[in-house]
């Protein structure tokens, strides 16, 4: 099976959010502790446009966290919550002030493509104030998916007028092919 990769967004991001909230010298005790294939990555002049080993950016979470001492899953979610909100253009963020939650959501497997290369999302339900979001992964994913989900969807609901996102997981279970199929069941008012 293919290396999983990441597009430069997911890591441009993450380390902007890193050095603006901890600082540049966390910044560089987090590379440190980094195998060294994993830290070239990141020292390699990360382009948004490029895509990257996925590996690497979830060993600079769990770098992260250990340098923070703060749970991993909350701290990736507030990254991605920050991640969403910088690398959606002006033009995003303008149409979805105009849109409403269920919308935005409705349109996460587009949006999934913009971060990812691999993997699939589909959204049988987007109503007004729920919505069910169903994942297709590589086993990579799995531990990392609930955490960025929640920080992404919160920072899409927040963004078009919702508020007071809540998440809760409806299955997940493992398929022959390698892959994983996750999904959510998210809640908000508006």
């Amino acid at each position: 099976m293919a290396e999983v990769m990441a597009k430069g967004v997911n890591f441009l991001y993450a380390k902007r959010y890193i050095e603006t909230n901890y600082g540049e010298d966390r910044w560089e005790k987090v590379m440190k502790a980094l195998p060294p294939k994993d830290r070239d990555v990141w020292s390699g002049g990360v382009m948004v446009t490029s895509s990257y080993p996925f590996s690497a950016f979830k060993a600079m979470i769990t770098a992260l966290s250990k340098e923070l001492g703060a749970v991993k899953n909350d701290e990736l979610a507030r990254i991605y919550e920050y991640v969403a909100d910088q690398s959606l253009s002006k033009v995003y963020k303008i149409f979805f002030r105009f849109a409403n939650p269920s919308f935005v959501i409705k349109n996460y497997p587009k949006l999934w493509d913009n971060f990812f290369n691999s993997g699939t999302v589909s959204v049988p339900v987007a109503e007004k104030g729920h919505a069910v979001l169903k994942f297709l992964l590589p086993e990579i994913f799995v531990d990392w998916l609930a955490p960025a989900c929640l920080g992404y969807s919160k920072k899409a609901v927040e963004m078009s007028g919702g508020k007071g996102l809540a998440m809760k997981e409806l299955g997940k279970q493992h398929i022959g092919t390698g892959e994983w199929e996750i999904s959510y069941e998210l809640f908000w008012s508006e």
